[in-house]
């Protein structure tokens, strides 16, 4: 089996040597060999260029390789092609301690104490709520989101949960959906997006969506960036003194460098 590889990772290189041990018995390639596209049977990818992926006329299967598979749904004549998604535990593990660090730098006014601290001011002791004083709503209920809900639920917090439709899996939080949205906005103290980047969640979060939420909150941006409308967000912050935003994605990536 042809396999090819792409990714635009800073440990490639180690991805890469990782996946020759495991498919020891096969040929992997990469863009810097020279190897007719044609023959390639499987593509494990993260943002392959169109341009490649048009040349891969004999493909089988394509392999995201991150997480969500949009970077592969964009890309031209995708076909019936089979889409798989690699799940990796290690990565929804980061993606909770990362979660878990927001909330707490906002939940112990950790940034009120570091500004003070630079600044060489003294503050008084501020109040900072107990784990079962806050509500942490998610939306998003993956591979990734169920897991971060599962893990923060167990630490104490009330955990509830953000689905479009209408679900019957069992969990050990309250679930919404689209039409009891306004409940889960209104309830939540933190809110958690781990929503996809598909055609319904693009600017999900926007002017109204934030209007609704609590004065004092925190919103956490870990899916994808086109979630967020950011100019929305911008404008909400401003006004809005005691309201903050934590995203680890944006619209546009990478971000434009100030000059």
């Amino acid at each position: 089996m042809n396999i090819f590889f792409f990714a635009t990772y800073s440990n490639q290189e180690e991805f890469l040597l990782t996946l020759k041990k495991k498919f020891k018995h096969d040929k992997i390639f990469t863009i810097s060999d020279d190897i007719d596209l044609n023959k390639i049977d499987v593509a494990m990818v993260w943002n392959l260029p169109s341009n490649i992926f048009k040349k891969m006329v004999n493909l089988k299967a394509i392999f995201s390789i991150g997480a969500g598979v949009d970077h592969i749904l964009k890309l031209p004549n995708i076909r019936n092609l089979p889409i798989i998604r690699v799940k990796d535990p290690t990565m929804r593990i980061r993606m909770y301690n990362h979660v878990l660090s927001q909330i707490l730098i906002f939940q112990l006014k950790l940034k009120i104490y570091d500004e003070a601290q630079r600044k060489k001011i003294w503050v008084n002791e501020r109040y900072t709520p107990l784990n079962n004083e806050l509500t942490i709503g998610i939306m998003g209920l993956g591979y990734i989101g169920n897991f971060v809900a599962l893990n923060i639920k167990k630490l104490g917090y009330n955990v509830i949960g953000f689905k479009r439709n209408k679900t019957t899996i069992n969990t050990p939080f309250e679930i919404y959906n689209k039409s009891s949205l306004n409940k889960f906005i209104k309830r939540s103290d933190i809110i958690v997006s781990i929503l996809p980047d598909t055609k319904n969640t693009k600017n999900f979060v926007n002017a109204n969506f934030l209007k609704k939420m609590k004065k004092s909150s925190l919103l956490i941006n870990i899916g994808r960036g086109p979630a967020v409308n950011e100019v929305d967000l911008i404008k909400h912050i401003k006004i809005n003194p005691n309201f903050f935003a934590s995203l680890d994605v944006f619209y546009r990536e990478p971000l434009i460098k100030k000059t």
